[in-house]
């Protein structure tokens, strides 16, 4: 690291290190089974939940994903629970599988299906009853998020945080903006680990597309600050975040902001993102 906290020249093992047991996130879209079977066998694959397919086909893609030997963590969308018993009821369908980890988001439901708005009304529910899970990941934003203040996403944080294992963080191309958003948290009293969003290899254009979706909408705000970059990943076929990843390795290679991996964005691109790490690990 240089004197002015830039990366220099990441040192491989750092890389190594960052890919070395990767989470990789996939949308329970038709065909997704096909698409994950060049995975390993223990392989952390984290099922997302949208309001289009639905937390019934999150369940059902990640069941079956399990029992093929998959580690799996399926979604909780907040706003896509409709109350206590449907939340009992979705827990009670990871019953007797092996999947002991969940990462709850607040989701994009508008309006909520039922009491709870945010992942922190899930969270504070899910903590009163009993279930199977040992470890639970939540989300955070390291460029923050145009619908939302940042004091109140701290605030957020600081809600969650008892409830929490680990936190997950939204897709950022900017390593800089990445590590000083963990010192920033570390400073205010968030101590969870942190395991950082990244793009794998995908189609540029569907992850420019994608990058004006993910949880901040196609704001003026966000389309000024990414604008560029987005506009410069359309123009070739396939998105290569070698660089994204030494930038963030270096700053992981900090013990002190408590970086431990890495939560691949494949946008069902399994194969090459897969093909990708084993590459660079």
């Amino acid at each position: 690291m240089s004197a002015g906290g830039v990366p220099t020249v990441v040192a491989p093992a750092a890389l190594s290190l960052l890919l070395q047991e990767p989470r990789y996130e996939v949308i329970p879209a038709r065909g997704i089974e096909q698409k994950t079977a060049v995975l390993p066998a223990g392989t952390t694959v984290t099922v997302t939940a949208s309001p289009s397919l639905g937390l019934d086909r999150t369940l059902e893609a990640s069941v079956a994903l399990a029992a093929r030997g998959l580690r799996v963590v399926p979604h909780f969308s907040a706003r896509m629970v409709a109350g206590r018993d449907h939340l009992r009821r979705l827990v009670g369908r990871l019953e007797g599988t092996d999947i002991r980890e969940v990462f709850v988001v607040g989701g994009d439901a508008d309006p909520p299906a039922g009491d709870f708005v945010d992942a922190g009304d899930l969270l504070e529910e899910l903590a009163a009853m009993t279930h199977p899970f040992t470890r639970i990941g939540i989300g955070g934003y390291p460029e923050g998020h145009p619908l939302i203040p940042d004091d109140k996403l701290l605030a957020a944080l600081k809600r969650k945080q008892p409830y929490a294992t680990h936190l997950v963080t939204q897709l950022c191309f900017d390593a800089g903006a990445l590590a000083r958003w963990v010192g920033a948290i570390r400073a205010e009293g968030i101590e969870l680990p942190v395991v950082v969003g990244l793009p794998g290899v995908v189609e540029r254009r569907k992850l420019a597309e994608i990058s004006l979706k993910a949880g901040v909408g196609a704001s003026l705000s966000y389309l000024r600050k990414h604008g560029r970059q987005l506009v410069t990943l359309a123009r070739s076929r396939r998105y290569d975040p070698t660089g994204l990843a030494r930038e963030v390795a270096e700053y992981a290679a900090d013990g002190s902001l408590d970086i431990r991996g890495a939560h691949l964005f494949t946008f069902n691109q399994v194969e090459p993102t897969l093909d990708w790490v084993q590459r660079l690990s």
